[in-house]
């Protein structure tokens, strides 16, 4: 286990693969459901106005809509969300679809072995069976 500072409050805790603590990831939680609630009441805010009327930073509110958990459609968003790969305006997320396709793309082609590394196997492979059929 690894521990790190929280990048939140700055308190020392075992990570599991989290960047905050279990107490700010919580407080995080709470804030998530307040925005939520102003929204299903208030459709179409804007996200400085959903700030001021719930108390939980903007900064807050955008991180939501980073991890996908907020979509720009029910947020009339004063900020926009940019790819992270070529900057073309996005509604959530880090990245737009044809950037994340393209990336999925490249990451499966990366499986398969260069067409030099076939030749040499399939050779190594004809010279081996050959000199087990002798």
């Amino acid at each position: 286990m690894e521990l790190i500072n929280c990048k939140e409050c700055g308190k020392l805790f075992s990570s599991a693969g989290q960047k905050v603590c279990s107490d700010c990831r919580s407080s995080e939680e709470e804030k998530f459901e307040i925005v939520k609630e102003y929204l299903w009441e208030h459709p179409n805010s804007t996200a400085i106005k959903v700030s001021k009327e719930t108390g939980v930073e903007k900064e807050l509110i955008i991180k939501f809509m980073r991890e996908e958990r907020l979509a720009a459609e029910g947020l009339l968003i004063d900020y926009t969300l940019k790819c992270k790969r070529c900057g073309c305006e996005i509604k959530s997320g880090l990245f737009c679809d044809s950037c994340r396709s393209k990336m999925i793309n490249d990451f499966n082609q990366g499986d398969e072995p260069a067409e030099e590394e076939k030749q040499k196997d399939s050779k190594g492979m004809f010279l081996k069976d050959r000199f087990k059929n002798n």
